[in-house]
């Protein structure tokens, strides 16, 4: 893991200033910096030495014809079977990396072909100097960032977005893209290809960018997120072949040269992680996230795991911590508005774990691709009722709420896909047209959120959401683990969102991935082969914490002198009153808007820590 820099132009900034701004992302690569200056481009490297920690593993990297000049953040986690098949041998090599094999995969299949064949997650800055154009392309989860901005000097990439706002060839010329400030507001985020500013970018999932000298940028996608209706029916079998595969992959994913750790939530998705990992790994170290003052506590059945598995645990307790220092170090390693709070337990763990570990595995994406939400049963439930127009549900609502019963779910939506976004972050459309009058979302996330019509079959609906969690929640809980986890110098992989596992999940029919009403069903039934079902919780509950207290009372007079200001940014972009009102009332427990408190406070310390203004 690592972080990437350049500008691709006619010209390039001076070497000491580009060094200023490459220094922005030096707690991503604390090992070693690379640079490396061609005509028309300039490469900046820090270094998080994972795979052959020798200096030979050092990017910026050219591939041996001299075609390709090449940065990596990430893993390419097949490396060693792309070896087998371009016939190499190690004495061909001069290292153990990754990236030298991805150099010479580039030379033998060329770019678009290469993309095609590697694994991983990684972000990818390629300058293909015989036709002067530069690549840049994301894993198809989109599990590591990168940044593209468009300035009349030239284009600049970056694996952070503040190296893209502060470079001087774009900071003087800064305007608010009100469709990102909308996003964030709606989803706690800003989903790509959005960036907070105009003239800036984050690269898709699976997409790769085109760019030439003239600064026309050609979009297209390596790889395509597709449902299958090729369909693997039997249980037993489909249990079999899931398993197979995970502990296959999963070995990809040991591919390391300073030690690996875990972390374990007490839930599924981490303790068959660590259940696998623990036969394979010896002296394995998971870290959990304890705040037993609040009741969001899984440190306990986390014990019993650790200790059924044999392996070393250590527990992160929340009331130990220095609350303001920790909200404020969790900030500055995010370079864009984010919303996510639970960012904060993963930034400490991360925090806690650098200091004997660099790579920590994670359960992530287990809950998008194998039917983990119970949200997905409830907009089963739910369908019919958007059968009928806003006006009939009001009404029928209206008559079952005088029996007792009360339905209230999407009364004033038009259809199911509108509910199922608006259930997607802090702030729902009405709410947030009082905040920012006439806001718009970008096409992307409307087309994301569409579906054809009501009438959908309840498979046709799963599959449909399955997506919009893919390419939407999923992706801000990639972002908020990339960001907390590389402030601190830790690489997390994530084995669920390995390709081919994306690809079998796609397979699976959704009746099977939720079978009578029991979420992630094939992991669970997986799961039981290791560790006993009593030793399980019943609920998910993951790393939290109790937000609305810490804001009420160790942040109370941060938020409010950020947030009641008159001269605070936020009044600058969105209605003040309507700030003032919503503050005011969840201070004195008059309304319980703690995640949209939390949202305009996260932007507001976003501008204020970065000097946006």
């Amino acid at each position: 893991m690592c972080g990437i820099l350049g500008e691709f132009g006619n010209k390039t900034t001076p070497k000491s200033v580009f060094y200023q701004l490459l220094s922005l992302s030096k707690n991503r690569g604390p090992d070693m910096v690379g640079y490396e200056n061609y005509p028309n481009i300039q490469f900046g490297f820090n270094r998080l030495s994972i795979i052959d920690i020798s200096d030979k593993a050092n990017q910026p990297i050219k591939s041996p014809s001299g075609r390709y000049f090449i940065l990596c953040n990430g893993e390419i986690i097949n490396f060693r079977i792309l070896k087998k098949e371009l016939e190499l041998k190690s004495s061909d090599l001069r290292s153990t990396s990754d990236i030298e094999i991805l150099s010479l995969s580039l030379d033998k299949w060329g770019i678009n072909k290469t993309l095609k064949k590697i694994r991983g997650m990684f972000a990818l800055a390629i300058f293909d100097d015989l036709n002067k154009k530069l690549f840049l392309a994301r894993d198809p989860a989109g599990i590591k960032p990168l940044y593209v901005g468009k300035t009349k000097k030239g284009i600049i990439f970056a694996s952070q977005y503040d190296q893209i706002f502060k470079h001087e060839w774009f900071k003087n010329n800064r305007s608010i893209n009100n469709n990102s400030l909308s996003e964030y507001l709606k989803m706690g985020y800003i989903p790509s290809p959005l960036a907070f500013f105009k003239n800036s970018w984050m690269v898709g999932p699976g997409e790769v960018y085109e760019i030439d000298l003239n600064q026309k940028i050609n979009i297209s996608s390596f790889y395509s997120y597709e449902d299958s209706n090729d369909y693997e029916e039997l249980d037993k079998e489909t249990l079999n072949i899931v398993e197979n595969k995970l502990i296959s992959f999963l070995q990809d994913y040991l591919e390391s040269d300073v030690p690996i750790a875990t972390f374990l939530s007490g839930g599924i998705d981490s303790t068959l992680l660590n259940s696998l990992l623990s036969t394979k790994i010896n002296n394995l170290k998971a870290y959990t996230f304890s705040d037993n003052i609040n009741g969001f506590d899984e440190s306990e059945n986390a014990k019993k795991i650790a200790n059924h598995l044999k392996i070393k645990h250590e527990v992160e307790n929340f009331k130990d911590l220095n609350i303001n220092r920790l909200i404020n170090d969790h900030f500055y390693s995010f370079s864009e508005p984010f919303a996510d709070y639970s960012s904060l337990p993963i930034f400490k763990i991360c925090q806690i774990a650098s200091a004997s570990h660099k790579v920590m595995i994670s359960g992530d994406g287990a809950d998008e691709l194998f039917w983990g939400y119970t949200r997905f049963i409830k907009t089963v439930d739910h369908k019919n009722w958007f059968n009928y127009n806003p006006l009939t549900r009001r009404l029928i609502s209206g008559l079952l709420r005088k029996t007792g019963r009360r339905i209230s779910s999407g009364l004033e939506c038009k259809d199911i896909s509108q509910w199922v976004f608006e259930m997607m972050g802090p702030f729902n459309s009405d709410r947030l047209e009082e905040l920012l009058p006439g806001f718009e979302y970008s096409e992307k996330t409307i087309d994301l959120y569409s579906i054809p019509h009501n009438n959908i079959s309840s498979v046709d609906l799963l599959k449909w959401q399955k997506k919009t969690e893919f390419y939407g929640h999923m992706q801000r809980r990639l972002l908020k683990v990339d960001r907390a986890s590389m402030w601190n110098g830790v690489e997390v992989r994530v084995p669920y969102l390995d390709q081919r596992l994306i690809d079998l999940s796609l397979k699976i029919k959704p009746s099977l991935g939720i079978k009578h009403r029991n979420t992630k069903y094939l992991l669970k039934k997986i799961l039981y082969n290791y560790v006993p079902k009593s030793k399980l919780n019943k609920e998910k509950q993951g790393f939290e914490i109790n937000l609305a207290d810490i804001l009420r009372k160790e942040l109370k007079e941060e938020v409010q002198d950020l947030l009641l200001s008159k001269n605070s940014n936020c009044s600058n972009m969105l209605n003040q009153d309507v700030i003032d009102i919503n503050v005011n009332k969840f201070m004195k427990k008059e309304n319980d808007n703690t995640w949209q408190i939390w949202a305009l406070f996260s932007l507001e310390k976003f501008l204020k820590v970065h000097n946006s203004f």
